[in-house]
């Protein structure tokens, strides 16, 4: 039986690697407040969220599927919506429930909810080579926007605009995604710090065992801009130093992982080491502990956690000038690197010292603590 004098927070997530996560912290910190609807977007099986009495598990393609959203909050006392990553598909409920009933909207944000929006509607640069993007079918595009107007009456754009112009709450730890977010929708939403801190990974895990390895981007994704990045290290004459190149290609689009594959092996043959498997995090972190360089090619926020994770591992990490993760580190004091200004020879390619492993390392943990975390959360829900 419903208990209508306790308020809950209605969750709407996909399946993927952050949601068991998510549905952990909630829990902690708000135990028994919390619904959790997961939407399967392709096929009929969870694939990384752990099956638990906690969550609904909704297909999208299910006709009911916004009448059992509303039911759920008529009847469970909703007051918060947290929708985890804005999609498409996410806006469109979400501009459906704030339609019906008025509930406090906290956006939990990704990145490439906002970035994948600006880019295509905004002209937004985030690639050094947009071709790559624009092999996309063009067809399905257009397929889907007609979905789009023949079940919601809008197109994505319009859509996604809305929805964005409802946030009540941006929930995220760089305050400077939140300045580009105000910057082209203004609206009264108020910034929230918030990171899912089980994606950091253990961060008592030792990077002492260090290797000549040289970590490029975190996955298959298109504003990694690998190419650029290869370009780069090859005029620079990698291929003549004693390093080799780790590449996590595992998750993000299969078709351009394949021409950053093809790409890396032409260039720089057994150098190279493609990673396409899926690995468990703690197998992945001892792959992170021994990377001396990490070199991220995205002009926008991305890939944090691996990047935070290297930093306290004591990894020496480069990151766009554009990329508002490098503003965020420098601003409180990390010993963080520029592709642009600080890579010019190959004979900046060298570790950390000492010192500057053990002050970034003390910078990491104190703010991803277990203080900051209880404070983050405790101070999330409402006004505060």
């Amino acid at each position: 039986m419903t208990d209508f004098n306790t308020k809950r927070n209605l969750h709407i997530l996909h399946d993927d690697k952050f949601t068991d996560g998510a549905i952990r912290q909630f829990e902690r910190y708000y135990p028994h407040q919390n619904i959790y609807v997961v939407l399967l977007y392709a096929g009929s099986d969870l694939k990384d969220t752990s099956p638990n009495t906690l969550a609904q598990i909704f297909k999208i393609r299910d006709a009911e599927l916004k009448n059992k959203i509303y039911h759920i909050i008529r009847t469970n006392n909703v007051e918060n919506l947290f929708i985890h990553y804005l999609d498409n598909f996410k806006a469109s409920i979400t501009n459906k429930i704030l339609e019906r009933f008025s509930l406090k909207f906290y956006w939990i944000f990704y990145g490439g909810d906002l970035y994948g929006y600006l880019q295509q509607y905004r002209g937004y640069h985030i690639l050094d080579d947009p071709g790559l993007l624009q092999k996309k079918n063009m067809l399905q595009r257009i397929i889907r926007e007609l979905k789009y107007l023949l079940w919601f009456r809008k197109t994505i754009r319009q859509t996604m605009f809305k929805a964005f112009g409802q946030v009540d709450y941006f929930c995220f730890w760089n305050e400077y995604d939140f300045e580009l977010y105000q910057s082209y929708f203004k609206n009264n939403a108020v910034f929230k710090p918030f990171i899912y801190y089980h994606a950091l990974g253990n961060p008592a895990f030792s990077g002492k065992e260090k290797e000549d390895i040289i970590l490029i981007n975190h996955s298959a994704s298109f504003s990694g801009n690998h190419l650029y990045i290869f370009r780069l290290l090859n005029r620079l004459g990698f291929s003549d130093t004693r390093y080799s190149l780790l590449i996590p290609l595992s998750y993000g689009n299969k078709e351009y992982a394949d021409i950053v594959e093809d790409d890396a092996i032409r260039l720089f043959g057994e150098k190279a080491e493609i990673l396409r498997d899926f690995m468990p995090i703690v197998q992945y972190q001892q792959k992170l502990s021994k990377v001396k360089v990490a070199i991220f090619g995205m002009k926008r926020q991305e890939a944090a956690g691996n990047i935070f994770q290297l930093l306290n591992m004591g990894a020496k990490v480069f990151l766009r000038e554009e990329n508002t993760v490098l503003k965020w580190l420098r601003n409180r004091d990390f010993v963080v690197f520029s592709v642009e200004k600080d890579l010019s020879d190959m004979h900046q390619i060298t570790p950390l010292s000492e010192e500057e492993i053990i002050h970034n390392r003390a910078c990491y943990h104190r703010y991803f603590s277990a203080d900051m975390y209880n404070d983050m959360m405790k101070n999330l829900i409402g006004e505060g």
